[in-house]
């Protein structure tokens, strides 16, 4: 009798309890997958939200390679599914490297519609800011987090990956970027800061372009990278003084170049090696007048798989670069080589010594001349 009264008691407490496990867990399982909100502000001025994990990213339209650069250096990208339009500028592509379904898999073009971006039902959507018309405003109507960014200048770089920092969800890794950023700039500028006007060399920068099989020449607008990278570097941009006001690159002719007459060169090509240009100014009666070809003073821009002088991660590269040929007394010290490999490897996080070889062969390949 005593043994039943036990066992009904043992019962009623065992229902009892697992009825209040039951009512306890409910809410528990309701938290399993918590909602997140990260709120940040784009080039264009917009307040962007991501709400609930980052699942997929997509960064879609032209100049995608800068966007990129910047979300890549963030490690947790790592463990997103990040859908990349085409980022080969014609000197390679960098991001098979980061992973190597880049190299295998279709990649989106830089033109594309807004059925199949939505298609890929992404998480969130970065662009840069001269695709508003294409991308941007397209995308408005239908809710779907579209997050832009500018990238032309060295303050735009450090402000715009706070933000980006903010939407991922991230806020330290900017910080660490800021800093490396800022040391490098600033071992630059303390043994430049001194020098006088005239030290600084009279320096041109010029992207050349085959138009119908003839070499043509063009100089960046005042406020672009370009510019900056000559001032920063030590030097005296000579383009300055035609008040280049235009918001893209502006041709120039031989005559003009002759009239600058630049102790200093540097030709730029984001689309092939600029070997061939130094080869047909070497065999020019014209070119061999000028100041810089006499001294020996004309240079290809710095590149590995994409080049140095363009407003991407690697401007600060190209910033060490020029500030050793300018000032190669100051910088005797400056090993680019080095520079490279840990640019990469605090930058990107790429500790494999046979990637950063590659990434370092391509440099010495493109920058012989």
């Amino acid at each position: 009798m005593i043994f039943r009264r036990v066992n009904r008691v043992s019962l009623v407490l065992i229902v009892l309890l697992c009825v209040t496990f039951a009512l306890g867990a409910q809410p528990l399982q309701e938290q399993k997958v918590p909602t997140s909100e990260h709120t940040a502000i784009d080039a264009l001025n917009r307040r962007v939200t991501v709400n609930g994990p980052l699942e997929r990213i997509l960064i879609a339209g032209r100049a995608a390679v800068m966007p990129a650069d910047a979300l890549f250096m963030f490690p947790l990208v790592a463990n997103i599914e990040v859908i990349l339009a085409k980022t080969d500028q014609g000197l390679g592509d960098f991001f098979p490297l980061l992973r190597q379904e880049y190299a295998t898999k279709g990649r989106l073009g830089q033109q594309i519609g807004v059925e199949e971006i939505l298609a890929y039902n992404p998480s969130l959507i970065i662009t840069k800011r001269n695709n508003y018309d294409s991308v941007v405003k397209l995308l408005e109507p239908f809710n779907v987090p579209v997050f832009v960014m500018d990238l032309e200048t060295s303050d735009a770089w450090k402000e715009e990956i706070v933000e980006l920092g903010k939407l991922l969800g991230d806020e330290k890794t900017p910080q660490k970027i800021i800093k490396l950023f800022n040391q490098r700039e600033a071992q630059v500028a303390q043994k430049i800061g001194s020098l006088k006007t005239e030290e600084r060399p009279k320096t041109l920068v010029l992207q050349t372009a085959l138009s119908d099989g003839v070499a043509a020449f063009s100089v960046a607008p005042n406020n672009w990278i370009q510019t900056f990278l000559v001032e920063k570097s030590g030097g005296n941009p000579v383009w300055l003084e035609s008040n280049v006001t235009s918001n893209t690159w502006r041709k120039v002719s031989f005559e003009q170049i002759a009239s600058w007459d630049p102790d200093e060169i540097i030709l730029v090509n984001y689309s092939t090696p600029a070997d061939e240009f130094i080869e047909a100014i070497r065999e020019s009666p014209q070119w061999q007048q000028l100041k810089a070809a006499i001294n020996g003073k004309i240079y290809t821009a710095p590149a590995d798989l994409m080049s140095y002088f363009q407003a991407d991660s690697r401007w600060i590269l190209a910033l060490q670069w020029l500030s050793a040929k300018l000032h190669p007394n100051l910088f005797s010290e400056v090993e680019i080589e080095a520079e490279i490999y840990s640019f990469y490897r605090d930058f990107y996080n790429i500790e494999d010594e046979q990637t950063l070889s590659l990434i370092v062969d391509a440099y010495r390949r493109r920058s012989n001349y």
